[in-house]
């Protein structure tokens, strides 16, 4: 985050190269919170940037819009649209196919803060966490169109279900839902009608967490 900087390893943790930097280039940020990786493609919600950038999977520019966004946080990316949450109640729509806005949704009283967001594999549901409630939001996405679906219960709280700032959320290949619970220092898991179900974690260097920004859940249900 602060190096303005993508590090890459290979699957064994070993590490291979890093790309980025501080700017307004293509291939440079300014504090980014979010990318994503779809189809070999790099997508960065450039945070105070109010930018999205677009990288191949070594760095180099592929697309690089005009300050357009109010802070975007949170960024998904499906096979036609790219999915950006701000620090407000919008989430913008775009094409992947050069990255043109398709508009917009206002979530209303339903989103607040999208700190975070994931798409299921099926790209017809996004998980957004809502840092200000303190909760997961789930949408349904159809093309364009999102809906208002479920949400956890909104309380600044260590129980369980609960959150104290909720950073991101992700789905494994049975659609159960993982949400990043930052000063809990721990991450939930919630089954696909968001009800509470197991979580993970402490505040510790070696066996548990401490302040947890982003997760990944690949093909295999590892989580990253």
């Amino acid at each position: 985050y602060y190096n303005n900087r993508i590090k890459v390893f290979n699957s064994s943790g070993a590490y291979l190269r890093s790309f980025g930097g501080y700017g307004n280039g293509c291939t440079q940020w300014q504090y980014a919170r979010q990318f994503a990786i779809y189809d070999d493609k790099i997508y960065i919600a450039d945070t105070y940037g109010h930018r999205i950038k677009v990288l191949n999977l070594t760095g180099g520019c592929i697309w690089n819009n005009g300050a357009r966004f109010n802070y975007p946080h949170s960024i998904a990316v499906a096979s036609s649209y790219v999915y950006v949450g701000h620090n407000n109640s919008y989430i913008s729509h775009y094409t992947t196919n050069g990255v043109h806005q398709t508009g917009y949704y206002n979530a209303g009283s339903n989103l607040s803060y999208s700190w975070g967001m994931s798409l299921n594999s099926a790209g017809n549901k996004l998980v957004i966490a809502d840092y200000n409630r303190n909760r997961l939001v789930e949408f349904t996405v159809s093309g364009q169109s999102l809906s208002y679906s479920q949400a956890t219960s909104t309380s600044y709280s260590s129980s369980n279900g609960y959150f104290r700032r909720p950073t991101d959320g992700a789905y494994d290949s049975s659609g159960n839902i993982y949400g990043l619970d930052l000063y809990n220092h721990r991450m939930q898991k919630f089954n696909s009608s968001l009800s509470y179900q197991a979580k993970i974690g402490s505040y510790s260097t070696s066996s548990g967490f401490r302040y947890p920004y982003g997760i990944h859940i690949d093909s295999s249900d590892n989580i990253y």
